[in-house]
């Protein structure tokens, strides 16, 4: 079963991991909007490439953001 890790960050040391399956992923974003997706696109976050590739080096992505004023880097990926 493919599943999506999520990994927080900060200063290159990971923070938090955790997976779920894939599956659950594709049906959220279902059900989000079409203005949600846009958002999270801008924020360089695209769900539809990442749930979609076709290598595992495809399903990569990171996500810079800003938590409780600390600078920290989420990596979404998929293990195949």
């Amino acid at each position: 079963m493919k599943m999506v890790r999520i990994e927080k960050y900060v200063q290159g040391v990971a923070q938090e991991r955790f997976k779920f399956p894939a599956a659950v992923a594709r049906l959220v974003v279902r059900l989000l909007p079409t203005e949600a997706r846009a958002q999270l696109r801008r924020r360089g976050l695209d769900v539809d490439a990442l749930l979609n590739a076709a290598t595992p080096a495809g399903g990569v992505q990171w996500l810079d953001v800003r938590e409780d004023g600390i600078e920290k880097r989420i990596c979404i990926s998929i293990d195949r």
